[in-house]
């Protein structure tokens, strides 16, 4: 190994510690997502639960699971005694992002003087990986920043490839490209905002190179890494609900199981296409509901925004032959990677508007931000200290958001159930996120949802009269999840129309380290 490849890879383990430490210090993961199906579905999944239970986790019961698999697996193990060292592996893995950040920006920003070089890749890497997407997500289970990595590594592949010399590496880049690209797209379906820019990329990048059919390779090995981690739950979705992403599109795919509507996320969407034009200005200020459940500000899209247009503006005025003669050389793939952007913004934007859904998008602003500076600027003084002035604008502005983080204890996730009768029904009438719960529960119990933000009794499908069916049989130990202070007229209600109520015995409290509110099992009897 030459001492290039060391010192790279020296750097790329120095950046993985580093955000591994970062989540330690952070603390355990403790977000709603979690409590609601980021310990539930891969033990679901995993435990054939689709057809026992009905929707403990909502309509996130049913999404792919195999990004949790290793949070899961460490949490099911003796690791799970070991809560630092957890956190510890979940920073350090989403560390590689920050590694191919740091390699975009060096493959795209390449000034001839070296020191300068190294300057300006640190301050691209600096303000990409300090947005207020990609900082609180460290060590969290919300999985934004695993498939993140392949899509990263796709486009870094795709750069790689426009300016390849060697045809034969040129195939193989497409080819890797492609499947890393799929591969992001199957371990969370919210990467399908990629999509469209991977393939204007994509049909650039061969074009330049007079390789069309590479576009056709491309294809197959996005739809190949998509098969290997989604096919197999795509399938078992499709056997068991006649819709292979239920509950999504079921207004396309029409299953008797959920009603026929598309559960699309509208919440942060630009309400009309000027907001959608404006939107990267609306986070410069303290925002709420708009892009973040949580208050949030970041400048990185509007400086973003301005140095596209502050690139388009000097190719318009005709200053882009004095660039290229100059300097093109110095931004190679700078083209690409603000295509790349833009097309995905406009795809991200109208779809789900979720700032976690964009983390990719904002790590790439500090390569777009100092990419233009590279190009624009001339002199190391000017190129360093206008990438410098940037870094320390973005680290003044930004207010992150609080996604929720614990305390260590003595294991990562600590949860006690009360002990159920074999074969029992618990009922479950929240909107809160307790689903976590059921792994560690009676395994032959079912969990019945209901009166949630997805199912409620005055629905007609398949789901809601098998609750329907199952709390109305007779000879089933009953039970329900009870949630202090929410949800007590809904609770109510439910039992009622259930001709139900709470048993004689006191309720007996579900003991954990994640729950909030406080969470216990109630024996239910016949009125």
């Amino acid at each position: 190994m030459s001492s290039t490849s060391l010192w790279i890879a020296f750097g790329a383990l120095a950046i993985c510690t580093a955000t591994g430490l970062v989540s330690v210090t952070f603390g355990p993961d403790n977000y709603q997502d979690l409590r609601f199906y980021h310990l539930y579905a891969p033990w679901a999944y995993l435990h054939g639960r689709y057809p026992v239970d009905v929707a403990p986790a909502e309509s996130q019961t049913y999404f792919n699971p195999v990004a949790d698999f290793l949070f899961y697996g460490m949490a099911s193990s003796f690791l799970n005694g070991m809560p630092r060292f957890i956190a510890f592996v979940m920073g350090a893995v989403h560390g590689l992002n920050a590694v191919l950040v740091a390699a975009i920006a060096a493959h795209v920003i390449r000034p001839r003087d070296p020191p300068t070089r190294v300057a300006l890749t640190v301050a691209a890497t600096l303000i990409g990986v300090s947005g207020a997407g990609f900082v609180p997500l460290i060590g969290t289970t919300s999985n934004d920043l695993i498939n993140s990595i392949f899509v990263l590594g796709g486009l870094l592949g795709i750069l790689r490839v426009a300016d390849q010399t060697n045809a034969q590496a040129a195939w193989r880049g497409f080819a890797w490209s492609g499947l890393l690209a799929g591969v992001g797209l199957g371990l969370k379906y919210t990467a399908a905002v990629f999509v469209p820019g991977f393939a204007v990329i994509a049909v650039v990048a061969a074009m330049r190179r007079k390789m069309p059919a590479a576009i056709v390779t491309f294809g197959a090995c996005a739809a190949l890494g998509f098969i290997v981690f989604a096919g197999h739950h795509l399938f078992t979705l499709w056997r068991e609900f006649d819709n292979p992403i239920f509950p999504m599109l079921n207004n396309v795919f029409g299953s008797p199981y959920f009603d026929p509507i598309s559960s699309a996320d509208e919440q942060f969407r630009p309400r009309d296409v000027w907001q959608l034009i404006a939107y990267p200005f609306y986070w410069v200020k303290t925002t709420h509901y708009i892009i973040s459940e949580s208050p949030l500000r970041d400048w990185r899209g509007a400086l973003a925004y301005v140095a596209i247009a502050a690139a388009l503006v000097t190719c318009i005025v005709g200053w882009r032959r004095q660039r290229e003669q100059d300097g093109g050389r110095e931004t190679c793939g700078l083209g690409l990677v603000m295509v790349f952007v833009a097309v995905s913004y406009l795809a991200w934007a109208p779809v789900f508007g979720n700032i976690r859904y964009a983390v990719v998008l904002e790590m790439l602003t500090g390569v777009i931000v100092v990419g233009v500076v590279t190009w624009l600027a001339r002199g190391r003084a000017r190129r360093i200290g206008s990438a410098g002035a940037l870094v320390a604008i973005v680290a003044a502005t930004t207010i992150y958001p609080d996604w929720g983080r614990g305390q260590f204890g003595e294991r990562y996730i600590d949860v006690r159930v009360p002990s159920l009768p074999a074969n029992s029904l618990v009922l479950i009438v929240t909107r809160q996120p307790v689903a976590f719960f059921i792994p560690y529960a009676e395994p032959t119990a079912r969990y019945l949802a209901i009166e949630n933000d997805f199912l409620a009794l005055s629905q007609s499908n398949r789901l809601v009269a098998e609750v329907e069916s199952q709390m109305r049989t007779p000879d089933r130990a009953k039970f329900a999840v009870r949630v202090a202070g929410h949800d007590e007229d809904r609770f109510e209600r439910v039992l009622d129309h259930f001709g139900l109520t709470l048993g004689p015995s006191p309720c007996r409290p579900i003991e954990s380290n994640l729950e909030n509110p406080a969470l216990s099992l109630c024996p239910l009897v016949a009125r």
